[in-house]
């Protein structure tokens, strides 16, 4: 799907800036991280998981490169089991964790003058990411923004996803720039990249659209006649996020939910098999 042009203009008060400084912080990420800190020296900003040895789903969050710190941008649900998590690794590099309260979070169709403010790096109709005071033309509801991330169908880790079973190809985190393929070893890199030149991705996160999604719980299966094929992971009540088969998804199937049609959209930056 590509939605019409939105304006939007929010803090995120759901998500909460960790800073690593001292002189090993790129080093220190660099071995934990899917993408390559060394992109952040150009770009300032990427986006990037933490996995588990199997390769599994645990964090996603941006890493924006001010020149003295790194900042890890995340869910504030996440902040404290990420900071424990990165301080368990820390052993003896040289490293400061703390978290930042005094920088606020914020997304823009436009860009803001403000500390930092910077394209999103997954999707460019995302707008942009933008970082310091809050400034009080900033709208504290975020409704328009999800809504918009919803239809271009993606996804939110720390929402969508499930620790320690969410399998990042399956949600396009290739695609959508958290994973380098040419950077040095990860955790949980050598089942990830099994998982792209063996093809074992049979899943994908479609974008689904109904208007009696209102009331179903997250996890709800979704059916092509009795077999199941999928489940609902995120939704506002017309349009989800769900996780499906690619052959449910693409041949042309009826997919139901709770016995009711839904259709399927492929979100536009989705690379799909030939």
């Amino acid at each position: 799907m590509n939605p019409a042009v939105i304006e939007f203009f929010n803090v995120l008060p759901n998500r909460t800036i960790i800073e690593v400084s001292g002189v090993d912080r790129a080093t220190f990420l660099q071995g934990l991280i899917t993408n390559d800190i060394k992109t952040v020296e150009k770009e300032l900003i990427i986006y990037t998981l933490m996995l588990s040895p199997q390769g599994k789903f645990q964090y996603d969050f941006f890493i924006i490169n001010i020149g003295s710190s790194l900042l890890i941008d995340i869910d504030s649900k996440r902040a404290d089991t990420l900071i424990q998590r990165l301080q368990l690794f820390k052993l003896h590099a040289l490293i400061t964790i703390t978290k930042n309260t005094d920088i606020h979070i914020g997304v823009s169709s436009r860009i803001v003058h403000t500390n930092y403010c910077f394209e999103d790096p997954r999707l460019k109709n995302l707008g942009y990411r933008w970082y310091g005071k809050i400034l009080s033309q900033a709208q504290t509801l975020v409704e328009v923004y999800e809504n918009l991330r919803l239809t271009l169908g993606v996804p939110d880790g720390a929402r969508d996803l499930v620790v320690d079973k969410s399998i990042p190809l399956e949600w396009g985190m290739d695609e959508l720039k958290a994973i380098s393929w040419g950077k040095g070893c990860y955790m949980g890199q050598e089942l990830t990249a099994r998982s792209r030149y063996v093809g074992q991705v049979r899943k994908r996160a479609f974008v689904i659209e109904s208007q009696d999604l209102m009331d179903l719980e997250i996890g709800t299966k979704l059916q092509v006649g009795d077999r199941e094929v999928g489940e609902l992971r995120t939704h506002n009540g017309t349009f989800g996020i769900a996780l499906l088969r690619l052959e449910a998804a693409l041949l042309p199937n009826v997919v139901t939910i709770e016995n009711k049609p839904v259709k399927i959209h492929q979100p536009s930056w989705m690379k799909l098999p030939e």
